[in-house]
């Protein structure tokens, strides 16, 4: 856009240009006043910047870009923070379910053996050692309820939810294969763009410059210091202006921006190596605890028929509460074990997911 400028100035010289008399012409020359009154309005029009102004509107969106980019990486830090909070979320809330039903369990039982307990065929401390393993269970559910509670709130915390202990979460649904671009990356392909754009920046400074200018004023002197009237007068032109030589030192900001940009590039070459490294970590996870799950789940299934057994048995005197609450345990331990795994193989296909930029 073009630049208006307005200004003046009134000014008293002690002395001015004075000419002699000339007998034959008096009055020829005339006598300049002391006082000089003038008020200016200047006009600057830019007619070609060389591409400046185009330069500069490029390197502001590509720098826009290299912050949003990084405020993206900071936000998806974040996420990782949330997977952890959530698959600690899931261990609590399976290890209270397995929890509440051992105590289903127990209390069951322990109606039977106070039955026999009442009929004197059996000891109390056969009973109470089932009624003390109770209690601990209730315990643990103490430890567990306050665990939830804070993990809820650290999760309301970082996500501006309001979610409480009440809430069910869904299970995520990962695509083992799919793809997309980490923050990370897109950082550096953002960092890399902006050192282009500086580049083009630099090499525009060089180009020649024009401009139109005019200038309009009312005051004595004017451009024709022989009129000592006030009077009106006004200016116009082009110029144009070029930097010829800069001392080489667009060549040194060239070369300082290509050292930039293949630091960076190395940078991104070293992260996708990192990457490529996490993927096949985790997917070998993903697979190991796939076949874990299968394993497990025979094993709850021998370990329940065990118990099962022995709480019979215990039930008819041939083994003691602590043969039983051992079978117990057991099967209460391999419950829990084939659950930890579940969301082991959760946790290493969110890690997947977070490795390869897949946001859940």
């Amino acid at each position: 856009l073009p630049q208006l400028n307005l200004s003046g100035q009134a000014t008293y010289q002690s002395e001015t240009v004075t000419f002699p008399e000339v007998p034959t012409m008096p009055g020829f020359f005339p006598v300049f006043p002391n006082d000089n009154y003038n008020i200016e309005l200047g006009l600057n029009q830019m007619i070609w910047d060389g591409g400046i102004l185009k330069s500069n509107k490029e390197e502001q969106f590509a720098a826009n870009e290299v912050a949003l980019q990084q405020l993206n990486v900071e936000t998806y830090g974040l996420i990782g923070k949330i997977h952890q909070l959530y698959t600690s979320y899931l261990y609590l809330d399976k290890s209270e379910e397995i929890i509440r039903i051992s105590i289903a369990e127990l209390e069951k039982n322990i109606e039977v053996l106070n039955s026999a307990y009442k009929n004197g065929t059996l000891l109390k401390s056969e009973l109470d050692n089932v009624r003390a393993e109770k209690l601990k269970l209730q315990k643990e559910l103490l430890n567990i309820s306050s665990s939830r509670e804070n993990l809820i709130k650290s999760l309301n915390l970082i996500t501006g939810l309001s979610l409480d202990t009440a809430y069910q979460f869904a299970d995520p649904v990962v695509g083992i294969g799919s793809s997309a671009l980490r923050p990370e990356l897109m950082l550096l392909d953002a960092q890399i763009k902006y050192s282009g754009v500086s580049i083009e920046k630099y090499r525009t400074r060089r180009m020649p410059k024009f401009f139109a200018f005019g200038r309009a004023g009312y005051g004595r002197p004017g451009y024709d210091f022989m009129n000592t009237d006030l009077h009106t007068y006004y200016m116009l032109g082009i110029k144009f202006s070029c930097d010829i030589f800069d001392w080489n030192k667009f060549k040194k900001q060239q070369e300082q921006i290509k050292l930039q940009q293949q630091i960076i590039e190395d940078s991104k070459a070293t992260f996708e190596a990192l990457q490529s490294i996490e993927e096949q970590k985790y997917l070998s996870q993903i697979k190991r605890l796939q076949k874990q799950i299968d394993i497990d789940t025979q094993i709850v299934s021998l370990k329940e028929s065990i118990y099962k057994t022995a709480e019979s048995s215990m039930k008819n005197g041939s083994i003691t509460s602590v043969d039983y609450l051992k079978q117990f345990n057991e099967w209460k331990r391999a419950k829990l074990t084939a659950e930890v795994d579940k969301i082991k193989l959760q946790t290493a296909k969110l890690n997947y997911a977070y490795t390869k930029g897949i946001k859940q």
